[in-house]
């Protein structure tokens, strides 16, 4: 971990540091985790770096709570999107790479809610949100990456089709 003296663009305070981590991640591969966290206000970006070889389009069926515990590698270029929810994620000048697993990618969705829906809106959407956490809902989980770095792990099994 190094301190940059990078001032962070959320607190305006000169505590960022920087650093890199390498990591294993299973039936995947290699991986190296570039980040910049500040010790003040928390605020964090992350951003990986590995060649894609992976399809360009997956899919996995969420069938209950036993399937959100697959893993999902997004990379910035990839689209993420859960129809039956109305949820997506599109790559953009800021967006971010990361790992997680199904649920994880719930709490994502479930922490930007207020950023883009209003009221009774953000209420219902949470609902339907925290039902497919449950494991109420089944729903489907497609990633579409050009760069072929994104990939979607199922319980034992990779997934995905070109």
């Amino acid at each position: 971990m190094d301190e940059s003296g990078i001032v962070c663009p959320s607190c305006n305070k000169a505590f960022l540091e920087s650093g890199m981590e390498e990591l294993e991640v299973p039936n995947y591969g290699k991986t190296a985790l570039y980040y910049l966290r500040c010790r003040n206000c928390g605020y964090k970006i992350n951003d990986f770096a590995f060649s894609g070889n992976h399809p360009t389009k997956a899919e996995l069926k969420v069938n209950g709570k036993q399937d959100l515990f697959s893993k999902i590698i997004r990379g910035n270029q990839c689209t993420v999107s859960i129809p039956e929810l109305g949820l997506s994620i599109h790559p953009g000048p800021i967006a971010e790479t990361f790992i997680t697993n199904i649920e994880g990618l719930l709490e994502r969705f479930l922490r930007l809610l207020p950023l883009f829906q209003d009221g009774d809106k953000v209420n219902e959407k949470r609902e339907v949100i925290m039902r497919a956490m449950n494991g109420e809902i089944k729903f489907t989980v497609t990633i579409e990456d050009p760069t072929g770095v994104s990939y979607l792990v199922g319980s034992d099994v990779p997934i995905g089709t070109s």
